[in-house]
């Protein structure tokens, strides 16, 4: 079937194009709403700024398919094949990518905002711009995780996004907007995350070491037993965050605002705090062996039962603060 005798038969209301080989087919700027493309072959098919809204393509195999500017709101491509496809600008709001093999797709500036995306193979994708607000990414089960490994989320929009238990090592996620962001149990080892919004973000039981969250937005993000050993996390805004439980070994926190934070029972060995704010920091039973704080304010700061013997307290100022013998600094 070519292009023309295909939107015939739509035009005269059919709707069952399942399993048809359209291998290149061109259908730009065509009317698809709501057709039936499931495990149709659309490799290489020229789709731009078609209207393919609730059509139904999962299990299609849309590899190296040029679905840029795209209407594709709702529609089922649970189990596609979307690999190195051209999404730049496409509208994907509320569509079903559960499994979907998206790995080199470029997304520029798509819309995917409360996509299902969970099982979602993105590794090494483009999704520099897009928007993923309220997106569901997040782990499945064990077995099932959603892949960024690699991929490209430079100021991407992922506001409210559930991405719990995905893979994100070494992603870039830089100038990224991850406020109230649910990232619970994630890998972002070695990711990109400088000068990111993670306002109220979710960040518990996360893997970060040797990440750089340099001049992020931390308030209120809760970091409880994750790793953010070796991670660079300087300048950053960071009043009220919860570091409980967390590892963070020589960790640069240099000159950050961490008043109000929360870092009981952290393992801070060899960090460094040097010229940051930590007035009225929880430091209850932390480990602070061979810590920087030179120069940091700890005025009125809780350093009960912590383990200060080898810190470095230069210059620090302690006005105020408790002790680890529970005793009030003057």
């Amino acid at each position: 079937m070519n292009a023309s005798e295909l939107l015939q038969s739509y035009a005269r209301g059919e709707m069952d194009f399942k399993g048809l080989t359209l291998v290149g087919i061109n259908l730009s700027g065509a009317d698809l709403i709501g057709a039936n493309l499931v495990q149709t072959d659309l490799e290489n098919a020229n789709l731009t700024f078609t209207y393919l809204s609730r059509a139904r393509l999962r299990q299609s195999n849309l590899s190296r398919a040029q679905l840029g500017g795209a209407n594709l709101n709702q529609a089922d491509l649970s189990a596609a094949i979307l690999h190195d496809a051209d999404l730049h600008g496409a509208s994907l709001q509320g569509a079903d990518l559960r499994s979907a093999n998206m790995t080199l797709a470029d997304l520029l500036d798509a819309n995917l905002m409360g996509a299902d995306l969970r099982n979602a193979d993105l590794s090494g994708a483009n999704l520099t711009g897009a928007c993923l607000r309220g997106a569901n990414l997040r782990q499945e089960n064990r077995k099932y995780t959603t892949n960024l490994r690699g991929a490209k989320l430079h100021q991407a929009d992922l506001r409210g996004t559930n991405l719990s238990g995905a893979d994100l090592a070494f992603v870039d996620l830089s100038r990224a907007n991850l406020s109230e962001a649910v990232l619970r149990d994630a890998n972002l080892k070695g990711a990109n995350l400088q000068g990111a919004l993670l306002k109220n973000a979710n960040l518990t039981g996360v893997d970060l070491s040797g990440s750089n969250l340099d001049d992020t937005d931390l308030t209120l993000c809760r970091f409880a037993r994750s790793n953010l050993s070796a991670a660079q996390v300087n300048h950053v805004r960071g009043r009220g965050a919860d570091f409980s439980d967390t590892l963070l070994k020589q960790t640069q926190m240099n000159r950050s605002d961490l008043r109000d934070s929360r870092f009981t029972r952290a393992d801070l060995a060899r960090a460094s705090l040097r010229g940051s704010h930590l007035a009225k920091a929880l430091f209850v039973e932390a480990y602070l062996g061979r810590t920087d704080l030179t120069d940091a304010d700890l005025t009125e700061a809780v350093l009960d039962r912590a383990e200060i013997s080898s810190t470095i307290l230069t210059n620090a100022l302690l006005t105020g603060a408790t002790m680890p013998d529970g005793s009030i600094h003057e």
